[in-house]
């Protein structure tokens, strides 16, 4: 009789430590998950603040012009870049409607003056803009497109985390441990376009 409580004991333990185990397991893989998509929403802020650091310098090549329309024009895309960057892209602004929506329209409104800039340049081949302003541009029209490419990897992030706490097993540890599902980056801006291809709206 010992001897049958002993190995029925034995088993029991075992059967606890391999779950205890398997939870352990599961829960690293969850954090990974959950780490990933924290990395991943890092890189698209970090590519929103380099384009932010360009308009300073862009404004500054541009204001020696002397010309009453582009001085105008870099009044209103300072406002827009200065109120673009009060709204700071962090975990609660994504998984927030309403931060999202005022952020995405930040961003918008100071694509929209860039682009009135952009047009001016265009429209006008007389008036000769620094090769400075052309390389600045270039560099904000890279940051549009490294931005849509952070977006689509963190979106990639946000599907496996969400995928994997809403499966069997990632669902029985992530709902005791709290894990939700994550907000995917919305964005009806494509900003995959050249900065002068917005829509102007100044």
């Amino acid at each position: 009789m010992n001897k049958i409580r002993s190995v029925l004991f034995t088993a029991f333990m075992l059967t606890v430590s391999l779950n205890l185990s398997g939870c352990f397991l599961i829960e690293n893989k969850i954090i990974q998950l959950d780490q990933n998509v924290e990395e991943a929403q890092g890189n698209i802020a970090t590519q929103y603040d380099n384009k932010l650091r360009r308009i300073p310098e862009l404004l500054q090549v541009v204001k020696a012009s002397k010309n009453a329309e582009i001085e105008a024009m870099v009044s209103v895309i300072e406002e827009r870049a200065k109120a673009a960057g009060q709204i700071k892209l962090d975990a609660s602004t994504v998984s927030d409607l309403e931060k999202m929506a005022r952020f995405q329209q930040a961003q918008a409104e100071l694509n929209a003056g860039l682009g009135r800039l952009m047009a001016v340049s265009e429209q006008y081949p007389d008036f000769k803009f620094p090769d400075q302003f052309t390389a600045l541009m270039t560099e904000i029209e890279g940051a549009n497109n490294r931005i849509t490419v952070a977006q689509t990897r963190y979106n990639k992030a946000v599907k496996e985390f969400n995928t994997y706490i809403l499966s069997f097993p990632g669902s029985t540890v992530a709902s005791k441990k709290g894990y939700e599902k994550k907000v995917p980056f919305q964005s009806d801006m494509d900003v995959t376009k050249p900065v002068g291809a917005m829509e102007l709206d100044l």
